[in-house]
């Protein structure tokens, strides 16, 4: 079954025993070698290639994740065929929703970050991207149903008072009503003005959900020429909405939260790239949660464990209820937390390295998809922390080292799926970007070749040994077998 957390059979890879480490350790110790030292050095290198095949695979690291929100993937996933990716994704988004403007992170006094993302689920039709998706924000829908119900109850209580005269009002002692509102999260067909009205009555925050996402690229700026993308730009870096009408009220919204979800499949992924979306660096902001050989899965005939949805609804209640705190003039006030200095420490090694992946690339759509990571490391920090103390696993006084390493760790994914939409979109030939020399050098590459012989090949063509490994780590044109060993990828 693919996407599945089972252990598959993999192609059997001999191991290149360091029998010379293990000749050297016998002379300096004066000893023979042992069982244990072979069977030492088969199981790390065991481990090694298990790690690089699943890196290779590129599946979502679950190990991020809870130990009971990891038990929820699982069972979904061997249960209601829900590919781990989608699953994973979902549960990151409804998990962004459900904290809203309640806590924000901070990495220094002036640079705080909410918990916004876009997220866009890719696959073909029929390989399970809706369903993660409505399993994972149901506890937040049934919250919208309940409000709804409530607003029905006001709006026909309002109505009543409405038809009265003011000295009907005055003789039964009611006072003028106030037109109630419908305070919910999840909108899925809207226009930006009216998207702006629904977050009016919910300031913790709101998403805009799109079961099939093609449309809502589509019908960018039906309405205002040109404005609705500079409206998404700012809702991802939470600038101020600011909307003037001709009749009807003003909106002013200083701390707007608003998240997108959705799914599209293969085949329309070029729509999303058109009207200038790669150039303005709206794509740039935007999560792809692509799995790896996806198929159309058998129908199981198991069910979930009605455990697992309690603990999910648990997890998502005990987010909701987080209070959302206001200052002396009602507009959100968020509990910021800050980093521990060894999250800290993390993130400014991350951060270089990153920087350096940034000036080093030689096409500029990669190093301006690799600078917005510089916020969603953040924030995805910030997701991890809260969903810990809703499982018990932290107290969220700060954001931990785990939060951070987990946050590297799911930044590594959206990174490598970035790349893979990029050479959708643009279709290109991934060489193209480079010079001449080193295509040639790339098509004189043996289809599998050790690192020694690249470096050699590499010297003929002018390239130097730094270059030349730099070369090595883009994907879409080598990949990994095993430790010095590659395989072209075209």
């Amino acid at each position: 079954m693919e996407n599945k957390i089972t252990i598959k059979a993999v192609e059997v890879v001999p191991l290149q025993m360091d029998v010379h480490s293990l000749e050297n350790k016998s002379k300096d110790e004066n000893s023979s070698i042992s069982i244990d030292d072979i069977s030492n050095e088969c199981q790390s290198q065991l481990n090694e290639l298990m790690e690089q095949q699943k890196k290779n695979n590129n599946q979502f690291p679950i190990e991020v994740f809870p130990k009971i929100v990891q038990s929820v993937i699982i069972d979904t996933n061997e249960n209601l065929n829900y590919p781990i990716d989608f699953i994973s994704g979902a549960i990151l988004y409804a998990s962004s929703l459900a904290i809203g403007n309640t806590h924000r992170v901070s990495f220094k006094k002036e640079w705080t970050e909410s918990a916004v993302i876009f997220i866009v689920m890719i696959g073909k039709a029929g390989t399970n991207k809706s369903h993660p998706l409505s399993f994972a924000l149901k506890p937040i829908e049934r919250y919208d149903n309940i409000s709804y119900k409530e607003y029905q109850r006001k709006h026909l209580e309002y109505v009543k008072i409405e038809t009265l005269s003011k000295k009907e009002r005055a003789e039964q002692g009611i006072d003028d009503p106030v037109k109630p509102s419908f305070k919910k999260f999840i909108v899925s067909d809207f226009t930006q003005e009216a998207l702006a009205e629904v977050h009016k009555c919910n300031l913790r925050g709101i998403t805009a959900y799109n079961d099939e996402i093609a449309g809502f690229f589509k019908n960018f700026n039906r309405y205002k020429k040109g404005s609705e993308m500079e409206f998404w730009l700012s809702a991802w870096s939470g600038k101020p909405i600011k909307i003037d009408r001709k009749s009807g009220e003003p909106i002013f919204i200083p701390y707007p939260f608003i998240s997108i979800g959705g799914t599209i499949q293969n085949g329309l992924l070029s729509e999303i790239a058109k009207e200038g979306r790669t150039e303005n660096g709206f794509l740039d902001r935007i999560l792809f949660v692509y799995p790896e050989d996806i198929k159309k899965e058998y129908w199981s005939d198991t069910d979930i464990n009605e455990e697992t949805v309690a603990i999910w609804d648990n997890v998502i209640s005990k987010m909701l209820e987080l209070n959302l705190e206001y200052d002396d003039i009602d507009n959100p006030k968020p509990i910021v937390l800050e980093f521990s200095v060894e999250a800290k420490n993390l993130l400014f090694e991350w951060q270089k390295t990153n920087t350096d992946q940034c000036n080093n690339q030689e096409t500029e759509v990669y190093g301006s998809i690799y600078s917005k990571l510089d916020i969603y490391i953040l924030r995805f920090s910030l997701i991890l922390e809260i969903l810990s103390y809703a499982c018990g696993e932290s107290n969220k006084e700060e954001i931990s080292d785990k939060s951070v390493k987990g946050a590297i760790s799911i930044i590594n994914y959206f990174k490598r799926t970035a790349e893979k939409v990029y050479s959708i979109t643009s279709n290109l030939n991934p060489l193209e970007k480079y010079p001449l020399n080193k295509r040639h050098f790339y098509e004189d590459l043996d289809e599998e070749f050790t690192t020694s012989e690249g470096i050699a090949l590499a010297e003929k063509y002018g390239i130097y040994k730094r270059t030349f490994l730099r070369f090595l780590k883009d994907q879409t044109l080598f990949q990994k077998l095993i430790k010095g060993n590659y395989k072209k990828m075209l």
